[in-house]
């Protein structure tokens, strides 16, 4: 019932040329399997601090970032990076090593009356410089600072550089970056007021520092970054936004992928000069289709690359508006229909009504000097300034593309309504033949969904037709299961501020079979399955529907792993179509 108000007392946002289907109810919430208490998940693993670190036991461990590189969990926090051996007994977690990086003015900073939480190090950027570099950049109570790590050791290689435009000033901004071919991007706020939103690309030997143009609604409006990644000869960022085109309804959130052309040099001294020149950028849809379309336009989550259907896509969480019902959805994105949506037709303001109709080529500026020149060549070093003023004659003119990019299969693969959605993982490989999608779901209230999701290709969905089930394959028993409903945040374990329920980071690791939550106060090793809860009933390990349990004669419900021999078993189907397995007490695990 819920999910059907949902659909009627949201304002429905249309953007132009959108696709429409045929009348259909809303997506009815799934049914949890199996419900995991909190006296179940008592016993995980928990990593609030460091033992006898008071600091850590007045504030909590304020997580920032995680990042899994070579056998090993980099933890970025309040004041240090924590870093967790993947090959240690699944019974603990605590840091193998660990660095402090503390404020040098922290005395100074309480004398200038801050509050006690402002004036300590938040480690708010921590990426991969190469196979053994990590590079991190903390928020000082002054100005933000860089610095080059070696994994191994965590010790410090070379000197501190400026972290502005690198890394916020504060923690409540947001900011996402990444190494491609020695430069650094990154796409956060330069100044301590955020009013400087930016995509920078800096520190490369052979590439020239870019930025986007200061100060322009156009390019950027009020951006909440969430991902960043490279595809083929460009760089893709994922952000939310306040959707300028939309500007006649008020404040209004959108999803959107920018790109950047990695050979990009910028303009001329009269034209965009120390700018992108390839800068454009798209609507990111995920929606139910209907009479009336369903917008889910608050992005939340991005995934980086993996294959779906042999083709590399993304996974997308999406929300409904801040002051709306709440509301989220998964969306994939093959990575091409991105490329493609970041193409066509220009949208440009016209009228007095605040209309953002396409513009035509005969009467719309260029598509950009990487455009022009062909997206995989190298671009000169000094572009002819013909081809930037023809698409950036004034500061006014806009990288906005009209239309949106399109989902995989037209429409969520998983939706949800009267929670918000915080955090998403993807383990695209599941089962004992590694042919499953299985979506990790973080919430807001401090549970974990985890959802058998099958994807399908756009040819699968015109194949089937309309009255095909959303995500279903044409396997049997390929519809969408929510498998779980985990509860894991329990003030007592994991200290934190207000709000600290709210799942901030999921890390998968398959190979152990397990998954990290990051809370504000503590982190959280969660294995992938409970298939122990089944016991001897084989019925009840079968209908489970778990692609990390299997049934093996005569251990019972067991984990599946490489190594397990052979004549386990799976099912794929509900009883009662399978009524030779034998009625068990205890069907479902609590």
């Amino acid at each position: 019932m819920l999910g059907v108000l949902l659909a009627f007392v949201l304002i429905l946002i249309v953007v132009p040329g959108a696709p429409r289907g045929v009348a259909q109810s809303f997506p009815r919430d799934l049914v949890p399997r199996s419900t995991v208490g909190l006296a179940a998940t008592a016993t995980y693993p928990r990593f609030g601090g460091l033992r006898g670190d008071n600091v850590t036991t007045q504030l909590g461990l304020d997580f920032q970032r995680m990042l899994r590189l070579n056998g090993t969990l980099f933890v970025a926090a309040r004041d240090h990076i924590y870093a967790f051996d993947l090959g240690q007994d699944k019974r603990v977690l605590y840091p193998e090593r660990h660095l402090t990086w503390e404020t040098r003015d922290r005395e100074s900073c309480a004398m200038r009356g801050k509050l006690q939480d402002g004036c300590h190090n938040y480690i708010r950027v921590l990426v991969p410089r190469d196979a053994r570099t990590l590079f991190a950049a903390e928020t000082t109570p002054s100005t933000p600072v860089c610095r080059s790590y070696e994994a191994r050791s965590l010790l410090q290689e070379g000197e501190e550089v400026s972290g502005q435009a690198r890394c916020p000033f504060d923690t409540r901004q947001s900011n996402v970056a990444l190494f491609a071919d020695g430069s650094l991007y990154s796409a956060t706020v330069a100044d301590f007021q955020a009013s400087d939103a930016v995509i920078y690309r800096s520190l490369g030997a052979r590439s020239p520092p870019l930025r986007t143009l200061k100060y322009s609604s156009r390019w950027l409006q009020e951006p909440h970054f969430v991902q960043a990644l490279p595809y083929g000869p460009y760089i893709y960022f994922f952000f939310r936004e306040i959707a300028v085109e939309l500007g006649a309804l008020g404040k209004v959130a959108v999803a959107r992928v920018a790109r950047v052309c990695r050979n990009d040099r910028g303009g001329s001294p009269r034209v965009l000069e120390r700018r992108w020149t390839s800068f454009l950028k798209a609507r990111l849809q995920c929606t139910v289709p209907g009479d009336a379309v369903f917008y889910f336009d608050v992005l939340e989550a991005v995934t980086l690359p993996h294959a779906l259907h042999g083709r590399p896509a993304v996974l997308a969480l999406f929300g409904t508006q801040p002051n709306s019902i709440p509301g989220s959805a998964v969306c994939a994105f093959y990575l091409a229909d991105v490329g493609a949506g970041v193409r066509g037709h220009f949208a440009e303001p016209r009228g007095a009504a605040g209309a953002w109709p396409p513009c035509p080529r005969s009467g719309c500026p260029g598509p950009g000097l990487a455009a022009v020149l062909g997206w995989a060549q190298p671009l000169p070093l000094s572009p002819p300034e013909t081809s930037l003023t023809r698409r950036w004659p004034s500061p006014r003119s806009t990288p906005l593309l009209h239309g949106a990019v399109a989902p995989l299969g037209g429409r969520p693969l998983f939706t949800r309504t009267g929670t918000r959605l915080t955090q998403l993982a993807v383990d695209v490989g599941a089962g004992p033949r590694g042919n499953h999608t299985v979506l990790f779901l973080g919430a807001e209230d401090g549970r974990v969904l985890k959802v058998l999701a099958a994807t399908r290709s756009p040819g699968d969905v015109q194949n089937a037709g309309d009255t095909a089930a959303p995500g279903d394959t044409g396997e049997p028993g390929a519809e969408v299961l929510l498998l779980e409903e985990i509860s894991l945040y329990e003030p007592r374990w994991c200290r934190g501020p207000r709000g600290a329920s709210r799942v901030l980071g999921l890390e998968l690791h398959p190979p152990g079979q397990e998954l990290f939550v990051a809370f504000a106060g503590c982190l959280v090793r969660l294995p992938l399955s409970r298939c122990a809860q089944h016991g001897a009933c084989r019925r009840s390990c079968l209908a489970a529907r778990d692609p990390y349990c299997v049934w093996l004669p005569p251990g019972g419900c067991v984990p599946f792993s490489e190594d397990l021999p052979a004549g386990f078993e799976q099912m794929w189907r509900d009883p009662p179509a399978h009524r030779d397995l034998p009625r068990c007490t205890s069907y479902r695990g609590r």
